[in-house]
């Protein structure tokens, strides 16, 4: 069954409110698709970014731009679903905790994984290589200008220097 996609009148379509928008579609989609695993996306988020050979728990936050009390949730449900283990390695630092794939974390994670590939595919040939390339050009260039303007210049309240 197909889901419903929100979509912009195009009287309202703006960078970011079509961004948001498209950002809303897929995230549905994958919702959908972890829910009838048993995962949110947060989780299956965390097991597409888990090296194999470790990762320290402090890490997982920051690479992946994610709140840690909702990684702190999502990595105990990983646990208790017997998907990761959390260890120390022997040694080091008693504090530094680290977390991998258990052997089913490692199965989900290819399931995962093929999901996500399975999705590009489907943009990729219907856009075409040319159009992908545009678009994480754009995408690029809107994270390049976040990156360097400050809040104040970026909503408007500064004198911006246009580019020529």
């Amino acid at each position: 069954m197909a889901l419903p996609a929100l979509s912009a009148t195009k009287s309202k379509r703006t960078v970011c409110f079509d961004t948001r928008l498209t950002w809303l579609n897929i995230a549905r989609m994958y919702h959908f698709e972890a829910e009838s695993y048993g995962l949110s996306v947060s989780s299956a988020y965390l097991l597409l970014h888990i090296e194999t050979d470790g990762l320290p728990v402090t890490q997982i936050a920051p690479k992946l731009g994610m709140e840690p009390s909702s990684t702190t949730r999502s990595l105990n449900k990983l646990e208790k679903d017997g998907l990761i283990e959390r260890y120390r390695i022997p040694g080091q630092d008693r504090r530094q905790v680290m977390v991998r794939l258990t052997p089913q974390g490692i199965a989900a994670r290819e399931l995962a994984k093929e999901r996500v590939r399975h999705f590009n595919r489907l943009i990729r040939n219907r856009l075409g290589d040319a159009k992908l390339a545009v678009f994480f050009e754009c995408m690029d260039t809107i994270n390049g200008l976040i990156g360097s303007l400050s809040p104040a210049q970026l909503m408007g309240n500064a004198q911006i220097s246009p580019v020529l």
